[in-house]
């Protein structure tokens, strides 16, 4: 049998020279999941993905003020699979996701013309904002 496998699962030059470049910008590594790596870098939090999916909420996004997501900055689309997001830094979860939370995320990703099934529902998606408490998904 063959299996097909997407993300950057072996070296790809491009996504490690975009690594390379927010290195050498000072950017702090936070952490890294199936299809990219996050820095913190200037304030914001930086991921290189290589997600198309996540690229096209993340432009979706970009600029809007939400109950559910992380704040978009900028988004820059390099290749089809190869972008970077910048977006709001958030904190680590503290608490568990209440049920009602996840109601609310799946209608307003629909009012935001995102498809609630391609979302990538799993706790460590997750975080809080710093200033208001609030729990937000952060792998859009």
């Amino acid at each position: 049998s063959q299996i097909i496998l997407e993300g950057p699962l072996e070296y790809d030059p491009d996504f490690n020279r975009e690594i390379d470049k927010i290195q050498d910008q000072g950017g702090k590594y936070l952490g890294s999941g199936d299809y990219g790596s996050v820095y913190l870098l200037k304030g914001k939090a930086v991921k290189v993905t290589t997600d198309s999916i996540e690229l096209d909420h993340a432009e979706k996004l970009k600029g809007k003020k939400t109950n559910n997501f992380v704040y978009i900055f900028k988004v820059e689309r390099l290749q089809p699979k190869l972008g970077i997001i910048s977006m709001a830094v958030m904190s680590p979860l503290k608490s568990d996701i209440p049920e009602q939370f996840y109601d609310n995320l799946e209608k307003e990703a629909k009012n935001l013309g995102i498809d609630p099934e391609e979302l990538d529902i799993r706790p460590e998606n997750f975080g809080q904002d710093p200033k208001t408490g609030k729990i937000k998904m952060l792998d859009v």
